[in-house]
């Protein structure tokens, strides 16, 4: 199993979904696999990852080779939405990276992220570059000029992603939701806001 099979459609897919309309313009940085683009008509996801960017387009959708160091090619204001999910633990410049974000969004835009919790279990990924905790997660968005609409934890607890694709929701149940509150529970933190 290679790393973007290990990150294809989690059960709990309703928990990044819901924050955007079916018709939202979407940008998926660090698309992986694309999974989202099942899930929105206009679906563009871009990733530094030839293998990523591949993958993407074999399971039909648009994806761009992007170099993590340079700003994102699109115009300003091209995007109803953006999803950072699980990325900026990985990149060198996450300050530069979100004021792109905020570029690239159209006025009232929401941007939805999510990120390991500052915890030991982070670094047994060997592409991560840091943790962030939910209050450098507020700053970070709200230095880079959004309003912050919410700020949380979800479990990341193995096992999560099955128990939440065998609910009819497809969402973390609250149990699960309410344990990741708890700081010995494996989280991450994540993030809504709007330009």
């Amino acid at each position: 199993m290679n790393y973007f099979d290990w990150h294809e459609q989690p059960g709990y897919w309703r928990d990044v979904t819901r924050h955007f309309p079916p018709n939202a313009r979407l940008l998926d940085v660090g698309c992986g696999g694309a999974w989202l683009g099942d899930h929105f008509n206009d679906y563009t996801g871009i990733d530094v990852s030839p293998e990523a960017v591949e993958a993407a387009r074999s399971h039909g959708h648009q994806a761009l080779l992007v170099n993590g160091d340079e700003p994102l090619p699109f115009e300003e204001a091209s995007f109803d939405g953006v999803v950072l999910k699980d990325v900026l633990e990985h990149v060198k410049e996450p300050v530069a990276l979100v004021r792109e974000v905020r570029r690239v969004l159209r006025p009232g835009g929401r941007v939805f992220a999510s990120s390991p919790d500052a915890q030991r279990w982070v670094w047994d990924d060997y592409t991560h570059r840091r943790p962030f905790t939910r209050k450098a997660f507020r700053l970070l968005f709200r230095d880079g000029g959004f309003t912050v609409e919410r700020v949380g934890y979800e479990s990341v607890m193995p096992g999560t992603s099955i128990v939440a694709a065998r609910t009819r929701a497809n969402r973390r149940p609250a149990v699960l939701r309410a344990a990741a509150w708890l700081p010995v529970v494996r989280r991450n933190v994540w993030v809504t806001a709007r330009r």
